[in-house]
């Protein structure tokens, strides 16, 4: 095929960018879209030399027509631009497609931009440089490091614990976080304490205050407070008697500044806490928000890289934000000197922060063109951004320290003197409640009681705390972030329940069997230092092979004595009962498998009795008859709840139990089931599937709807509702 020697080919990872990045780079431009990456380790073996500790890469078997097509399309062509996305893993894919598509005819280039923008796209396309393989060097070093964890350990656990399971380099050591979080809770031994308020009245004002010292020591918060009802009861006689004035009254002004702007971590962690989004939702609606979308029939993106452990801000950015605040708000909001920031210890500094590709794009204007959730985090983002060059905040803070017999009380109040970058962004400042207008001098006690309270443990993980404590041990990257703990919860070793995480019983067991015979490896200080090293890889500081060495030395050494000791953890894994098997009267042995503990039969394999521990030896016998034989169904607890299996042991016939419900389709007789889908959410369908495909995900309630007679209403969080009419019932 001839070569066109005058139009240059991109080629970028997602197809939703080729039509904008066509029109930013005119006609002497065709792009074509790599859908990722293309060649990774092979999937049914290692793929790793334990020798050399060199990879072996194999085209990925979905992506062998996409590969075809890049090579029969790249044939045309002198010259390539790699445009995947600007960080390691991009950098690594970049490598990947030139390694296919190479030919001595043609030249390869590398070109990054940090925002799908008309602007950053050609000055990209103008300042094209080569791959950097330090870059890539580290992303191939992470790479075959999980994989030789992965496929060293997850075998042992198989042999051990129950099929299916998997270690992970950083996965497990974020589960151990779970895990060591939930050991501190259940161990937790709660302490009371009754801390003290009273409420005083000067000329006519009222105002509250907490006891802080007693007898000239301190008597506040969970330490210091009475510890029983008794003292805290002689502590309020005392102050009852007392005569009360205020003895010290300060006021103060201090500056507070606005927050960096965000990075993936903090990003996620506020839109947790501010809209209850998933770390998963925020990174796919930020990923919207990156490719762009269509303004003024150009796909334009709207926010900066989100990929990011960087807060730092491009100098023409910064002067652009100036600007846009001088015009909208006047210099005066203005910070003093334009703000910069620097990334902390550890961060990457690929690309900057996160921030809006145009300030002048504010939340009001693409109102028009974003749905909810996108305008929501965009929003968020702009607000954090255009406060980053704004004054900081002035508040005044007034503390009253009212003292009487050997005894003090403070009360506390804030008000805000100048909103300064608050104006953008009000979510960032909380300040305390206002008091009111005092003066030294007497005051009366109008009130004083003491609140019994308990000492309470740390708090369970979310989503978004996990990755704000993985950031700040340095676990992981802000790429890695949201499939770890994807995987934790598709293993089942941990469960999101009332949106906190709960390690399992298998998560727990696994955990501490890594931990006893990988001390090492799965240390959270190896870890954070292992990333530390990649750090250097890619900066070019050390090679590829002197960071992977460090992993497989201390996995080597410790697979073998944890082969070793085999024989020792297998034993350790059953434990004999006193209960005898229902079936042929053999002893039952607990054991552990991929969904908990289990009570199988000690003459395995000739008994296959098995039940779950915890689950009654004896069904209960239900009114309802085998659809198959005609003989009465047992209702039975199984890893996924409740069903129904035939009495009889030579009918194999199992369904799901009715939940007395008919069904509502017209002309069906069936009832309706509760059922589980593949992620293990709650549904409720027909018991005739696949004949009536009639399904739901709120609880049905056997009522019917007085608005517009549906047979059904189903419960929601806020209410009963009709699912037809969708109107709220009383």
């Amino acid at each position: 095929m001839s070569r066109d020697a005058k139009k240059k080919l991109i080629i970028i990872e997602s197809p939703a960018k080729a039509r904008s990045l066509k029109n930013y780079l005119g006609k002497g431009w065709d792009v074509i879209a790599s859908y990722g990456h293309v060649r990774d380790l092979p999937l049914n073996r290692m793929g790793v030399n334990t020798e050399t500790l060199e990879p072996a890469y194999t085209v990925l078997p979905q992506k062998r027509a996409a590969v075809a097509k890049l090579r029969k399309v790249a044939s045309s062509y002198n010259e390539i631009y790699l445009a995947a996305d600007p960080d390691r893993e991009g950098e690594a894919i970049c490598w990947h497609i030139y390694k296919l598509l190479q030919d001595k005819n043609t030249s390869f280039k590398r070109i990054r931009f940090n925002s799908i923008t008309r602007d950053a796209v050609r000055a990209a396309s103008v300042a094209a440089t080569d791959i950097d393989m330090d870059l890539v060097d580290a992303q191939q070093a992470r790479r075959v490091m999980d994989r030789l964890v992965g496929y060293k350990i997850s075998p042992y656990l198989w042999r051990t614990v129950g099929k299916g399971l998997s270690a992970g380099r950083v996965q497990t050591v974020a589960l151990r976080l779970i895990v060591e979080r939930e050991q501190s809770i259940t161990s937790f031994l709660p302490k009371e304490f009754w801390p003290v308020t009273a409420e005083f009245e000067q000329m006519g004002s009222r105002f509250h205050a907490k006891l802080l010292k007693l007898d000239g020591k301190r008597a506040d918060g969970e330490k210091y407070s009475p510890r029983n009802k008794e003292k805290a009861d002689n502590v309020l006689s005392r102050i009852r008697e007392a005569r009360w004035e205020i003895s010290s009254l300060k006021e103060t002004e201090k500056a507070r500044k606005s927050s960096p702007p965000f990075i993936t971590s903090s990003l996620q962690v506020a839109a947790s806490g501010r809209f209850s989004m998933p770390p998963s939702v925020t990174m796919r609606i930020a990923q919207d928000l990156y490719e762009g979308f269509d303004i003024d029939g150009e796909t334009t993106g709207l926010i900066t890289y989100m990929r990011t452990d960087s807060v730092r801000i491009e100098p023409a950015a910064i002067e652009e934000c100036r600007r846009f605040i001088t015009e909208k708000w006047g210099a005066e909001k203005l910070s003093p000197k334009p703000r910069r920031y620097r990334a902390s210890g550890g961060a990457q500094d690929a690309h900057e922060a996160i921030r809006p590709t145009d300030i002048k794009r504010t939340p009001e204007l693409m109102a028009e063109i974003l749905d909810p959730r996108h305008l929501k985090l965009y929003s968020m983002i702009w607000k954090r951004f255009a406060a980053t060059q704004m004054a900081d905040a002035i508040i005044a803070e007034t503390v009253a320290l009212v003292s009487g017999t050997d005894t003090v009380f403070k009360a506390t109040g804030q008000k805000v003197v100048n909103p300064g970058f608050s104006i953008a962004d009000p979510a960032q400042l909380k300040v305390a409640t206002e008091i009111p207008c005092l003066t030294e001098g007497q005051v009366n006690l109008e009130n004083v009681s003491a609140e019994q309270k308990f000492t309470k443990p740390l708090p369970r993980y979310s989503e978004a705390a996990l990755v704000a404590e993985m950031k700040k041990k340095a676990i992981g990257r802000p790429s890695t972030y949201v499939s770890i703990i994807a995987t934790l919860k598709k293993r089942t070793y941990v469960e999101l329940k009332e949106k906190k995480l709960f390690p399992t019983e298998i998560g727990m067991v696994t955990t501490d069997l890594l931990i006893r015979l990988f001390p090492h490896l799965f240390d959270i200080g190896f870890t954070a230092r292992l990333e530390e090293l990649l750090d250097l890889v890619a900066s070019g500081k050390k090679s590829y092979k002197e960071a992977v060495s460090q992993l497989y030395t201390p996995l080597a050494s410790s697979l073998e004595e944890a082969m070793r000791r085999l024989p020792e953890i297998k034993a350790s894994m059953v434990k004999e009962t006193s209960e005898k098997c229902p079936v042929c009267g053999k002893i039952l042995m607990e054991k552990m498998g991929k969904f908990g503990k289990f009570l199988a039969c000690s003459g395995f394999p000739s008994c296959r009795y098995t039940r779950p521990v915890g689950e009654a030896t004896e069904a209960v016998v239900s009114e309802i008859k085998c659809s198959k034989c005609g003989k009465n169904m047992l209702v039975r607890n199984g890893r996924y709840g409740r069903y129904l299996a035939c009495s009889d042991p030579a009918c194999s016939h199992t369904q799901p139990v009715p939940i007395g419900v008919k069904c509502p389709v017209e002309e069906c007789t069936g009832d309706l089931v509760e059922r589980k889908s593949r992620k293990g959410k709650l549904f409720y369908s027909c018991n005739r599937y696949p004949d009536c495909d009639f399904a739901m995900w709120n609880k049905p309630l056997p009522r019917e709807c007085p608005r517009c007679g549906f047979p059904l209403l189903e419960e929601r969080k806020k209410g009963v509702f009709c699912p037809s009419c969708r109107k709220k019932i009383d």
